[in-house]
C-alpha cells in the first residue's frame, strides 16, 4: 500500500512540474466552448396535464344490456396512434405552423413535430390516469400552439372515436341484416317449393312410412267393409229368393246410407291419425271432430225418417217383388253400397300404390328436406342474433351519446413559456471549465509519462540494478526562491484569471 501511495505522489509531482501546460490548454478549451454555448439557441417548452377518468357507474348498471368498450385499452390505443403522421398533419394545420415557421409545405412542419412527448399512466410519474403532453421549440408561440392542439386532439379522439366506431358497427350490422334477410327469404321460397314438389312425402301429417302404414290399414278396412256389404247383399238376395212363400217372416230392413257411412268412416280414421299427433285442443282435431259429429247427427236423422217411413208404408205380405217394398229398397241400397265400397277400395288401393311407388325416393327427399330446414334454421338464428346485436348497438350508442364513459379534465392547461427551458448555460459553462482544466492536466500527465524522471533513490536502484550509496540534497538560493515565488504568483494569477472569466461567463448566462 505504501508503495502505491509513493507512486501516486510521484506521478502528482511529475505532473506538477509541467503545470505550465495546464492553463494554456484550459484557456484554449474554455474560450471556444463558452462561445459555442452562448451561441446555442434558446429552446422553450410548453406542457399540459390531462386527467382521464375511466370509471363510470353506468358500466355495472347496464351490464349485459350494452357493449361497453374497455376504456383503458381504448386510451392505450389513442396514445399509441395519436402521434401518427396523419394526426401530426392535423395538429400542424390547426396550429398554423406553416405560417408561423414560414414553410411553404405542411409536411416540413410535420417533420418538426416528431419530438412531441406524450406520456401517460405510470410513465408520466403523476398517476395512472394523468397524461402529460410537452413540446419544445425555439419559438414559444409554436411550443404553446402545438401542445394546445395536441391536447384538443387527444380529448377529441377519446370522445369521438367510440361513437364513430359504434355508428360504423351499427351500419355494418344493418347491412348484414339486409343481406341475411334476403338470404332468409330466398331460403324460405326454396323450402316452400320443395314442400310443394314433394307434398306426398312431406305433407303426410307425420313421417312417410307412418302414412303408408295408415293408408294400408284404411285399404284393409275398406276391403273388409266391401266384403261385409257384399255378403249382406248376397244374403238379401237369398232372403228374397228363399222367403217368397213366407212373407210374414221377413224382418224389417235396417237403414243404410253408403256414401254417408263412407264419409263418417273416413273422418273417423283421419281423427284417429290426428289424435296420434296432436292433442284434442289442436284446431285440426277440433274441426274434424265437429264435422264428424254433424255427419253422425245427420245419419241419425235419416235413420229416424227411414223407420217412420217403414211404419207408415203398407206391407204386402203376398208379393215381395213390388218395387216399393222395403226389402226391395234395402236390396237396392245394399247394391249401391257395394258399388260405392268397391270404388272406395279401388281408390284406396291406387293411393297405396302411388305411395309405394315413391317409397324408394323417400330417404333422399327427407335428407334433402332436413338439409334445407337446417340451413333455414341457421340463417334464422343468425338473423335473430343480428337483430339482438343491433338493439344492443342502438342502446349503446344512446348511452354513449347521453353519458360519456370516459371523462377528460385538464389539470394544467398549456401556457406560452416566458423563459427558455434549454440550454442550461451555467451548467454547460461549468462543464466546459472542468473539461478545460482536465484536458490541461491530462496533457501535463502525458508529458510526464513521456519524459520520465527519477524522483526517489529506491526508484533509481530499481532502474540501475545497483545499490544507492547516498543522495545529495538540493540547496535553494535566495534568488532561486524569489524566482519560484514569482512563478507561483504568475501561475495562480493565471488560474484566478481563468476563474474570473468563468464567473463573468456564468453571470452573462444568468442574465
Amino acid at each position: 500500500m505504501e508503495q502505491v501511495v509513493q507512486e501516486v505522489l510521484h506521478q502528482l509531482r511529475a505532473t506538477w512540474r509541467r503545470r505550465w501546460w495546464i492553463l494554456p490548454i484550459a484557456w484554449l478549451v474554455c474560450i471556444p466552448g463558452w462561445a459555442y454555448i452562448h451561441a446555442l439557441p434558446d429552446t422553450y417548452e410548453a406542457s399540459s396535464e390531462v386527467y382521464v377518468d375511466t370509471d363510470s357507474v353506468l358500466g355495472p348498471l347496464l351490464g349485459g344490456m350494452t357493449v361497453r368498450p374497455d376504456a383503458e385499452q381504448r386510451m392505450n390505443m389513442i396514445t399509441s396512434t395519436l402521434l401518427s403522421r396523419d394526426n401530426l398533419r392535423e395538429i400542424a394545420r390547426q396550429a398554423d405552423l406553416d405560417i408561423l415557421l414560414g414553410y411553404d409545405d405542411i409536411d416540413r412542419a410535420v417533420d418538426s413535430l416528431q419530438d412531441i412527448d406524450l406520456r401517460g399512466g405510470d410513465e408520466s410519474g403523476a398517476g395512472d390516469n394523468i397524461y402529460t403532453i410537452s413540446f419544445s421549440d425555439e419559438d414559444p408561440e409554436v411550443a404553446y400552439r402545438v401542445v394546445r392542439q395536441t391536447g384538443d386532439l387527444f380529448m377529441e379522439r377519446g370522445l369521438g372515436d367510440p361513437r364513430t366506431d359504434l355508428t360504423a358497427s351499427r351500419d355494418f350490422i344493418e347491412n348484414q341484416l339486409d343481406r341475411y334477410g334476403t338470404r332468409l327469404r330466398a331460403k324460405e321460397e326454396q323450402l316452400e317449393d320443395f314442400r310443394r314438389e314433394h307434398s306426398e312425402v312431406l305433407l303426410a301429417g307425420g313421417d312417410f312410412y307412418s302414412r303408408l302404414r295408415a293408408e294400408r290399414e284404411r285399404l284393409a278396412e275398406a276391403e273388409l267393409e266391401f266384403e261385409q256389404a257384399q255378403s249382406h247383399y248376397e244374403s238379401l238376395i237369398a232372403q228374397l229368393e228363399g222367403d217368397g212363400d213366407h212373407p210374414g217372416l221377413v224382418q224389417p230392413p235396417e237403414f243404410e246410407n253408403p256414401e254417408l257411412d263412407a264419409r263418417i268412416s273416413n273422418l273417423e280414421s283421419e281423427l284417429d291419425e290426428l289424435r296420434r299427433q296432436y292433442t284434442d285442443q289442436h284446431p285440426d282435431v277440433a274441426h274434424t271432430q265437429r264435422v264428424l259429429e254433424d255427419l253422425r247427427e245427420e245419419r241419425e236423422e235419416q235413420a229416424v225418417e227411414f223407420s217412420e217411413s217403414l211404419m207408415a208404408s203398407p206391407v204386402d205380405r203376398v208379393g215381395l217383388g213390388q218395387p216399393d217394398h222395403p226389402l226391395q229398397l234395402e236390396l237396392a241400397e245394399s247394391e249401391s253400397r257395394v258399388a260405392s265400397l268397391e270404388t272406395r277400395v279401388e281408390e284406396q288401393r291406387l293411393r297405396v300404390q302411388e305411395l309405394e311407388a315413391v317409397s324408394d325416393d323417400v330417404p333422399e327427399i327427407e335428407s334433402e328436406y332436413s338439409r334445407l330446414t337446417r340451413d333455414y334454421e341457421v340463417l334464422q338464428n343468425s338473423y335473430s342474433e343480428l337483430r339482438d346485436r343491433l338493439e344492443q348497438a342502438v342502446l349503446t350508442g344512446e348511452v354513449e351519446s347521453g353519458a360519456d364513459s370516459v371523462d377528460f379534465r385538464v389539470l394544467q392547461p398549456p401556457e406560452q413559456p416566458s423563459e427558455a427551458a434549454a440550454p442550461n448555460r451555467p451548467l454547460l459553462g461549468s462543464a466546459v471549465l472542468v473539461l478545460g482544466l482536465g484536458a490541461g492536466t491530462g496533457f501535463a500527465f502525458l508529458l510526464a509519462q513521456i519524459r520520465g524522471t527519477v524522483a526517489a533513490p529506491g526508484q533509481l536502484g530499481e532502474l540501475t540494478g545497483r545499490p544507492v550509496m547516498g543522495q545529495i540534497s538540493r540547496v535553494r538560493t535566495p534568488a532561486h526562491r524569489r524566482r519560484r515565488r514569482m512563478e507561483m504568483l504568475v501561475f495562480f494569477s493565471a488560474t484566478g484569471a481563468l476563474l474570473v472569466a468563468y464567473g463573468v461567463v456564468v453571470g452573462v448566462f444568468f442574465a
